[in-house]
């Protein structure tokens, strides 16, 4: 009896002595992770952050520079194609307008002479 006593004092006493040890090792290991885990989680946190924001920030520049770089070429570029289509354009429509113009003034000039000198004394030959 004092053996069955004695071992299950000691086997209980194990138990509990090894539950209360393990327990106080995992709390100790689980505040201890989570204060790790926590402060690396919060320096990843700020390091990602800072070095997110950096590069936003050099990726936001960095289009912003690309990016007025790009639209003031694509300006420049259009300016200077939309120039040349309406200079072109112009030269163009000033020398088919030139064709036009001469074309009726020739065409008129052909027409109109003839009827303009059979009724004009000056211009009509002596007929009479």
């Amino acid at each position: 009896m004092a053996g069955a006593f004695f071992a299950g004092a000691f086997f209980a006493g194990a138990f509990f002595t090894t539950a209360f040890l393990t327990g106080a090792f995992l709390a100790g290991a689980f505040f201890t992770t989570a204060f790790l885990t926590g402060a690396f989680l919060a320096g990843t946190f700020f390091t990602t952050a800072f070095l997110t924001g950096a590069f936003l920030a050099g990726a936001f520049f960095t289009t912003a520079f690309l990016t007025g770089a790009f639209l003031a070429g694509a300006f420049l570029a259009t300016a200077f194609l939309a120039t040349a289509f309406f200079a072109g354009a112009l030269v163009t429509a000033a020398f088919f307008a030139g064709a036009f113009l001469a074309g009726a003034f020739f065409a008129g000039a052909f027409f109109a002479l003839p009827c303009v000198a059979m009724r004009s004394p000056q211009l009509a030959p002596t007929a009479r």
